[in-house]
């Protein structure tokens, strides 16, 4: 399933869900992940990573309004791509937003087409390594399909 939306476009697997959103004047957000998301979620998927079945993958991708000292390519956002493939012990439960057992993640900030970015990604099989490399093989693929336009073109670039 193909998914664009606010300059933002991803390929999802079959039985995966996913949506891109933006709130009022705000940031495009994507959620994706291999289970049912809860609805009206707010940007790292609060709602939706504390529904997680074990086994399962959630990918958040949020971007950043440029002001406020916050530079576009600059900073915490000097990096101008995502890191793939994704480190499987770049993974903890001290990167989560908020700490659930059985859950680690990762984050990684960058600008790609001069929109500064955070990739949230949560999986939810801890010390399952057979799990894990299946989690991580699809998430890679999911992320290698990403595709963002600069702001105000329909021109989309990968990631």
């Amino acid at each position: 399933m193909r998914l664009a939306a606010h300059g933002i476009e991803v390929t999802l697997p079959p039985l995966w869900s996913g949506r891109i959103f933006a709130r009022a004047g705000g940031n495009a957000t994507l959620h994706a992940g291999d289970f049912r998301l809860a609805l009206g979620d707010g940007e790292f998927g609060d709602r939706s990573t504390d529904q997680m079945p074990h086994g399962s993958a959630f990918v958040a991708l949020v971007e950043y309004l440029p002001g406020a000292g916050l530079e576009a390519g600059r900073g915490l956002y000097a990096a101008q791509r995502i890191r793939l493939p994704l480190d499987p012990t770049a993974f903890s439960p001290r990167k989560l937003a908020h700490i659930r057992p059985g859950q680690e993640g990762i984050q990684q900030f960058f600008t790609t087409a001069g929109r500064p970015m955070c990739l949230y990604v949560v999986l939810a099989a801890r010390g399952d390594r057979l799990v894990r490399r299946r989690q991580l093989a699809v998430l890679d693929w999911v992320l290698r399909s990403l595709r963002v336009a600069p702001p105000g073109d329909t021109t989309s670039l990968p990631v």
